[in-house]
């Protein structure tokens, strides 16, 4: 309980923090995954495309460049894939992915601009959530976005991977939808 509580303390004031800078951007972002390339010893990784989403929250730190976190769950669309998301004998249909995000803009003009994000950071399976048993995500895509006064809607695609022990996932997600709310 004690733990619980230090975790939640701290989720608390950190989002204080966040929310209370005036920059602060929210993106929501959704992907379907294209499985390029897989390994695994227990499945056949060539149909296990899945769907990930999630949330950023990214602070400008110089002209056209921001940092930041995100959270992202993983989907896997086919259940004869699911040993590719295990870190030990379990096999799990998702993911919780936690990651640092890197963003620059290209502006064409005005209202519209290109997006290049990177981001990477631990992945746990959830069929048996536990902190020590995690994988890792790395990804970078690039995406076209436009300002409809205030609210930016993007469409993109890129390249991510997932490792997990002995299996990786090398997939393409297009994106389609990035939206996000400036503070």
């Amino acid at each position: 309980m004690k733990k619980f509580l230090v975790i939640l303390l701290a989720v608390v004031a950190v989002g204080a923090f966040a929310f209370s800078l005036e920059d602060l951007k929210v993106s929501v972002f959704g992907n379907y995954n294209f499985v390029v390339s897989a390994t695994s010893t227990t499945s056949d990784a060539t149909a296990a495309n899945y769907l990930d989403f999630g949330l950023d929250l990214t602070y400008p730190v110089a002209e056209n460049m921001e940092l930041g976190l995100g959270l992202g769950f993983a989907y896997l669309l086919g259940t004869d894939a699911t040993p590719l998301f295990s870190v030990d004998a379990t096999p799990s249909q998702n993911a919780l992915d936690l990651f640092a995000v890197f963003k620059y803009s290209i502006e064409l003009d005005r209202e519209s601009r290109v997006v290049i994000r990177g981001f990477g950071g631990p992945s746990w399976p959830m069929a048996k959530f536990d902190f020590g048993k995690f994988g890792w995500v790395f990804g970078v895509g690039a995406s076209y976005t436009r300002d409809f006064e205030g609210l930016v809607v993007g469409l993109g695609a890129g390249v991510e991977m997932r490792i997990y022990e002995k299996n990786n996932v090398i997939a393409i997600p297009v994106g389609g939808g990035n939206f996000e709310i400036n503070f």
